[in-house]
C-alpha cells in the first residue's frame, strides 16, 4: 500500500483521496509517508475523539504538512460543541462537520453510493462542501 500511494502521488498531478482503515496502524507502517494532507475523521464519542487526536499527533511526527480533523455523524449542537472543545484542547484543527444522515444507511441498504442515492442528502452536501474547501485551499480548480 505504501508503494501504491507513493506511485500515485508521483505519477498524477491531481489530488488523490485514499480512505484508510480506522486506527493507527497505517501510520506506523508508513503507508501515509507520501501524502500532503491528512484528514482524521472524528465522531462524537470519547474513543473516536482520542484516536483522532492521536492520528493527528502521529501525522505531525511523520512530517505531514496539512492535518485536519473532520467531525462525522454530528447529531446536534451538543455534539458539535463537544468536538470543538476537545479539538481545541488537543490542538486538532477542524476543517468540517458532516451531519448524521439516515440517508447514508438507506443508500447502504439499497446497495448504491450515497451520491447516487440522494445527491441532495445532508451528508453528501457536507462532504461536497468540504472537498471544494480543501481543493480551493490547495489552489485547485473546482467544478460543480
Amino acid at each position: 500500500m505504501r508503494s501504491l500511494v507513493g506511485a500515485m502521488v508521483a505519477e498524477y498531478d491531481r489530488p488523490t483521496v485514499v480512505d484508510m482503515e480506522a486506527g493507527l496502524e497505517h501510520l506506523s507502517r508508513g503507508t501515509t509517508r507520501h501524502v500532503d494532507c491528512m484528514l482524521a475523521v472524528i465522531e462524537p464519542y470519547f474513543k473516536s475523539l482520542e484516536t483522532g487526536a492521536r492520528v493527528c499527533e502521529l501525522a505531525k511526527e511523520l512530517g505531514i504538512k496539512q492535518i485536519f480533523g473532520v467531525a462525522n455523524k454530528v447529531r446536534h449542537a451538543n455534539d458539535e460543541n463537544a468536538i470543538h472543545e476537545f479539538c481545541a484542547r488537543r490542538s486538532v484543527e477542524l476543517v468540517g462537520f458532516i451531519p448524521y444522515d439516515d440517508g447514508l444507511l438507506e443508500a447502504e441498504r439499497a446497495g448504491v453510493a450515497p451520491l447516487d442515492y440522494d445527491r441532495n442528502g445532508l451528508a453528501v452536501q457536507a462532504v461536497g462542501s468540504l472537498a471544494k474547501k480543501l481543493l480551493q485551499a490547495n489552489g485547485e480548480t473546482v467544478f460543480d
